[in-house]
Order: C-alpha cells, then sequence, then structure tokens
C-alpha cells in the first residue's frame, strides 16, 4: 500500500468532527491573538498569567507548561516583570530560587483578558443549541485541565 492511500484510509477514518474541531480551535486562536492584540497583551503572557494565577512558580516551570523555550521565557518574564504584572519572590524553602508570583495588575489583566474573551464568544453561539456548545466546551475544559494538572514538570528545568 503506498503512502497516499495509506493516508487516504487515516484521513477517512478520523471522525469529521474531530477534523471540524481542529479548524475551530485554529480560526479562534486567530481571532483570541486580535483580543490580546487590543488588550496589550499577548497569547503567551496570558498562558503565564493562567499558570501564575494557580500559584507561584520557577521560569523554567512556566516556558515548560507554555511549550517555549527557556530564552522566549526569560523574555516574556522580563516585559511581564516591567509591566508591574508579575514579580519575582525568593522560594523559603531554597534560598537560590526565584519564584514567579502574579501582581494584583497581572490578575486585573488576566480578568480584563477572559472578559473581552468571554464578550466575543456569545456572537459564536447565535446559531444552534448554545447550551449544549457550552456544555460540551466546559466538559473539554475540565478533561484538559485534569490532563494538564496530572502531567509531570520537569525537574531539572529551572
Amino acid at each position: 500500500m503506498t503512502t497516499d492511500m495509506r493516508d487516504s484510509t487515516i484521513d477517512e477514518d478520523l471522525d469529521r468532527r474531530l477534523i471540524l474541531m481542529a479548524r475551530t480551535v485554529v480560526v479562534l486562536f486567530r481571532q483570541f491573538e486580535q483580543i490580546a492584540r487590543e488588550m496589550e497583551i499577548t497569547i503567551p503572557q496570558y498562558r503565564f498569567l493562567l499558570f501564575l494565577k494557580r500559584g507561584p512558580k520557577r521560569a523554567g516551570e512556566l516556558a515548560v507548561e507554555a511549550a517555549i523555550r527557556k530564552p522566549t521565557a526569560s523574555g516574556l518574564i522580563a516585559d511581564m516583570e516591567k509591566r508591574g504584572l508579575i514579580q519575582r519572590a525568593p522560594d523559603k524553602s531554597d534560598g537560590r530560587s526565584i519564584h514567579l508570583t502574579l501582581t494584583r495588575k497581572g490578575l486585573a489583566k488576566h480578568r480584563e483578558f477572559e472578559m473581552a474573551l468571554a464578550r466575543y464568544l456569545p456572537s459564536l453561539l447565535e446559531e444552534g443549541n448554545a447550551d449544549a456548545m457550552l456544555d460540551a466546551f466546559e466538559e473539554l475544559a475540565y478533561i484538559i485541565d485534569a490532563k494538564r494538572d496530572n502531567a509531570p514538570v520537569d525537574p531539572g528545568d529551572s
């Protein structure tokens, strides 16, 4: 069987809803990037705020969770610290380590961005069964959060 025939068989086996789901994520991401620009935040910065909302983290942990390289994370952290969105605090159990925490301004920026996203989304729910769509996204969010909470963080990446 040639590669093209195998790919075709794989494509036929995929549930079309999965393809539509992936397409939807890509389109939504593009819209979220536009909203982020208007809110003077980037998607990676939002991810950092989201992760730090759960508690202090080391820079390396943020980089791993956000799936970016440490030098990129360092630049984001420096910018966010300069803007007063996060702050550095010494780790009480290990004086050599630094934890990053959200500031009140960072928490406010996080909420402001999420509210802007929430104001945008109802326009997408005007057609179809809005409650069913919201229930499905809620369930997906819980599944993703549970997987992320159980994902190991590389201890050597600090």
